[in-house]
This record gives structure tokens, sequence and C-alpha cells, in this order.
């Protein structure tokens, strides 16, 4: 599995359509009161559906993170309990099914590692093209050092120790960064619909005085201005509050 993509369900695939079209109406109404502001339909299902795939990527990424931190601590385990590596990394697949399922991530990772060792492949390789595939940042890393010590004989408890616990720790300093940010994130989402409701109200209790921002070029130009620097300032929000550990 390619951990940089990301599939759609049926049920998400419907949820953008109807989301699009709903934000389609919307802006077509209150920026420019015309049916023909809906060919603006495409680029808003483009950007919500990549929006979706993003975060669905990044979902998916934390999910393995996480499964892949239990599973190197139940390898670590493994080793000092004196198994060798690859019987080491069965242990951890029986653990993965039993926390996760057969249908997780690291589990069905782990079964085809193991089933290609059994094929005496080695270890390292597959290790590496797993690591490749997550795009992990910590995944990547551990595969680098793991195939130095393979080839050089290093010491796979203290290796893994390390790698087990720099993801911990970075994974706490990330749940509470995501914490701190919580009440600034709901503030950014309140903000976010503030402009909306305010041109609503305008439209809604000041007909006569909107009337002429819709119907000629001047006002279409000046409302897919305001449109522009609204959808600008919305992506620029987001951005300041991804933090990445």
């Amino acid at each position: 599995m390619n951990y940089s993509r990301y599939r759609l369900t049926w049920m998400e695939n419907v949820k953008i359509l109807c989301l699009a079209a709903g934000l389609t109406l919307l802006v077509a109404y209150l920026f420019y009161q015309s049916y023909w502001a809906c060919v603006l339909f495409p680029i808003i299902y483009i950007m919500i559906r990549r929006r979706t795939v993003q975060a669905g990527i990044r979902k998916v990424r934390q999910e393995l993170s996480a499964q892949f931190l239990d599973a190197m601590r139940v390898v670590n385990t493994a080793l000092l309990a004196g198994y060798s590596l690859e019987n080491a990394w069965k242990e951890a697949q029986k653990e993965i099914e039993s926390l996760y399922g057969t249908s997780s991530y690291m589990y069905l990772e782990l079964q085809e590692i193991n089933q290609s060792v059994e094929l005496n492949n080695p270890l390292e390789p597959l290790v590496e093209d797993f690591a490749n595939r997550s795009g992990i940042e910590d995944i990547l890393s551990f595969s680098e050092v793991f195939s130095f010590a393979k080839r050089s004989g290093g010491n796979f408890v203290r290796i893994i120790e390390h790698t087990t616990e720099h993801m911990r720790q970075k994974q706490e300093t990330a749940q509470e960064i995501e914490v701190l940010f919580a009440s600034r994130r709901m503030e950014q989402k309140v903000m976010d619909v503030i402009p909306i409701f305010i041109l609503a109200y305008m439209k809604i209790s000041s007909r006569d005085y909107m009337s002429v921002l819709y119907g000629n070029a001047a006002g279409v130009i000046f409302m897919s201005a305001c449109l522009a620097v609204y959808v600008v300032a919305f992506l620029l929000a987001e951005k300041m509050m991804a933090i990445e550990v």
C-alpha cells in the first residue's frame, strides 16, 4: 500500500459532492446573485476533494505511526527475551493483531514482511520498502539505521529502544500541541464563517444597498476580489494552524 495516496470511499465522495454543490449555490447567491456563477462548481469540488484526500492521508499516517510504535515495542521486548530478530517481528504481528485486528495497516505490513522472510528474503530491504511507502520520517530514519546495523552487526535492542522513545516523545508533543490549539482551531472555524454571515445579513436586511453590487461588471469584479481575498485568508489561517512536530 502506498501511504502517500488515499482512496475515497463512496460515502466520502457523496459528502464531497453535496458539500461542493451547497457551497457553489451559496457563493452564486451571496457573491453574484446569478446561476451563472455555478460554473465555479468544478473548482470548488476539486478544492474540497483535495482537502479531503490530504486529511485522509494525514489520518492514515497517524494511525500507522501509532501502530508502528506499538509493533517496535513488542519487537524490543521480544529481543530482550532472547528471540531472534525474525521471530521478534512475528511476535509483533501477533500483538498487533490482538490490539488492532487483521485489517489494520501495521498488521498487513508485518504479515507481508514475515511471509517474505519465510521465503528467505532478507529483512532489511523489506523494512526499507515499507518505510519508503509510509512516507513517515521516523520510519524512514529507523529503516536507514536498521539496514546499517543489520550489515554491521549493531545493537538492535538499543536502536529499536531509541526509535520507540523518540517516536513516543514526538507523539506526546503532538498531542499536547493539539490540546493547546483546540480552542484556537474552534475560533478559527468561527472566524471563517463570520464573513459569510455578515454578507448574508446585509443581503437580507439591506437589499437596496447591496443591489448595486449585482448585475453589472463593476460589481462582479468587486465581489470576485472579495471572494478571492476570503479564500486566501481561509487557506492562510489553516496553514498557520497546521503545526507539525
